[in-house]
């Protein structure tokens, strides 16, 4: 487990400053529908992800190969250069298992926002989580009270997601999404291919319930639509596994610094 605990950069660039003072009613939505009508279709999406920052203090860094199919399924493989998988996290239906294969553990039927909590300090759904990594600001809200900030930046409220809001900047010409907030939670999308994040970054300082986080996700080999059977969201976990709980993940999972 504590391959995705390297001693190596944790951050990534400059975090994002997003406008403030005083803006103007949107009347004309084109920029919101040229940013985000990608996001009303839903499908399959899988991609190869690069993680690296630092949640609780720790370093955080691995490569992961994700697959997401509506609406909250989910497969996650922690790879290593040599061997087999560090772990293979798989479910729906909003409960998930965690194997840890070089090790015979298993975590059974557990939520998967606390295992990717345990994991990497971060409780996510994997709807959103596949959202933001389709470039889009996930929730099942609608946009409300869109706003102008200057001629480059849009802010609108998710409506349904309190506290949310999606901030979109133009470059080059076309309309991005830049950011969604969420609380304490930003999320910062960057490196655009069209529509296509190519870096996203998770920043959240730390609070009563929650740990500080600084998360980079490097995005490749996105593909959307591919046939994902039910298979892909089972595990076949061997009879000889040791069940564990989300408590022993937390203390000797992937967060553990063991230098």
């Amino acid at each position: 487990m504590c391959w995705l605990v390297l001693a190596g950069a944790a951050c990534g660039p400059k975090a994002l400053t997003l406008p403030g003072g005083s803006s103007t009613p949107l009347a004309d939505l084109a920029p919101v529908a040229q940013a985000l009508d990608h996001c009303d279709t839903s499908g399959t999406l899988t991609a190869e992800i690069g993680l690296s920052g630092r949640a609780a203090g720790q370093r955080v860094r691995g490569t992961l190969h994700a697959g997401f199919a509506p609406p909250d399924r989910i497969r996650l493989e922690a790879v290593a250069p040599f061997g087999g998988p560090v772990f293979l996290l798989a479910g729906g239906s909003g409960r998930a298992t965690l194997l840890l294969p070089r090790e015979d553990r298993v975590l059974r039927d557990a939520d998967p926002a606390a295992i990717l909590e345990a994991i990497a300090g971060l409780d996510v759904a994997p709807a959103d989580l596949a959202a933001w990594i389709g470039g889009c600001p996930g929730g099942a809200g609608t946009i409300d009270n869109a706003a102008r900030y200057g001629p480059d930046w849009i802010g609108a409220d998710l409506a349904g997601t309190a506290p949310s809001r999606v901030w979109l900047q133009r470059s080059g010409g076309a309309w991005r999404l830049a950011a969604r907030t969420s609380g304490p939670l930003t999320i910062e999308f960057a490196e655009h291919a069209g529509v296509q994040p190519g870096r996203l970054r998770l920043r959240r300082p730390e609070g009563s319930h929650a740990v500080a986080i600084d998360l980079g996700l490097a995005i490749k080999q996105v593909e959307r639509g591919i046939d994902l059977t039910d298979a892909a969201f089972t595990l076949d976990v061997p009879k000889e596994a040791v069940a564990i709980t989300l408590d022993d993940l937390r203390q000797s999972g992937p967060l553990r610094d063991r230098r």
